[in-house]
């Protein structure tokens, strides 16, 4: 996973900052259930398109790696995340986050709780 996909990281008064895009933690996540119907045919005129592939787990378990280098994470366009499911999972990485130390700064709209 590349960490630029949905996250961005900066310093603000000594203070790494992460933001996370849940349109783009969203769009990943949508790539990630897709599986193709069959076999390309090699006989196109064009190559297959190639995606990298990444388990849904496999993205929320970057995404909690790559958040331990950071004071805080500040949730972007939460309405993206209208699946329960995913909700579910987005608050344990950051409860994770939370107990760690970490800061989840001010989410605007659709309120992730920390479960307690």
């Amino acid at each position: 996973m590349k960490r630029r996909d949905f996250l961005l990281f900066k310093t603000a008064r000594g203070k790494r900052i992460a933001e996370l895009s849940c349109e783009r933690l969203f769009m990943r996540l949508v790539d990630s259930r897709l599986v193709p119907d069959s076999e390309p045919d090699m006989s196109a005129a064009e190559p297959p398109r190639v995606v990298e592939e990444i388990a849904a787990e496999q993205l929320f378990a970057d995404l909690e790696q790559e958040l331990r280098g950071v004071d805080a994470v500040r949730v972007i366009d939460p309405a993206w995340l209208a699946s329960a499911d995913v909700r579910q999972r987005l608050a344990s990485v950051l409860d994770a986050f939370r107990a760690a130390g970490g800061q989840v700064e001010n989410i605007v709209g659709i309120s992730i709780p920390a479960r307690s």
